[in-house]
């Protein structure tokens, strides 16, 4: 499988780039793609994905809860999804319908906290002690959001190839950027965008 940008290395310049937090949101934008190189994507047609976006899932004593992503935040990543996988020359059809790939969509988040520390000086030369420190010191805390947006393309026709009986990833993307209070789509569906841009082997006949 090839890879744009290993995602322990994506982690690791991050985190040398930014050591007291990023300091716009932009600054935490990563577009990470990877694929099978052995798969051939131009005879494919058609592909299925669901209407909701998992962002996080809770498993109690056998029991899967899934908790999805709010409408007004998934229609429009799911729409441009749909726009360009539409743009590579796919068509949509229901998860029924035998499609060639299968589209699944996820999201996470992870906060990073940080922080720093000074000391005051206080001047204790009246009792002969010379220069020292003030204690206790001041203390503050920072802290940032980035979230993850994954999609994963596999080929349902695989899966009875599988030992597991699960198809393979045959392409993935993950683009990595900052949660602003504002909730900035436009970010979001940027980086959808860049993915596919950055993948133009998906392109089917």
């Amino acid at each position: 499988m090839k890879t744009k940008l290993f995602v322990a290395a994506a982690s690791l310049v991050l985190a040398a780039c930014y050591p007291n937090g990023p300091e716009y949101a932009e600054d935490t934008d990563v577009v990470i793609t990877s694929f099978d190189e052995g798969y051939n994507f131009s005879d494919k047609q058609t592909f299925a994905m669901p209407d909701k976006i998992v962002v996080d899932v809770e498993i109690d004593e056998g029991d899967t809860t899934y908790e999805y992503m709010a409408d007004k935040f998934a229609t429009p990543i799911l729409e441009t999804i749909q726009g360009n996988m539409e743009e590579l020359g796919y068509n949509r059809v229901d998860v029924d319908e035998d499609p060639d790939l299968l589209l699944t969509p996820a999201g996470f988040t992870s906060t990073t906290y940080f922080y720093s520390y000074w000391y005051d000086w206080w001047y204790g030369g009246y009792w002969g002690w010379g220069w020292g420190w003030y204690y206790p010191p001041y203390y503050t805390v920072s802290s940032y959001t980035t979230g993850t947006m994954v999609m994963v393309l596999s080929d349902p026709n695989q899966a009875s190839d599988s030992p597991i009986n699960r198809s393979p990833t045959i392409w993935l993307s993950a683009a990595n950027g900052l949660l602003s209070g504002a909730y900035d789509i436009s970010r979001i569906t940027n980086s959808i965008d860049q993915s596919f841009e950055q993948s133009p082997y998906l392109k089917t006949n």
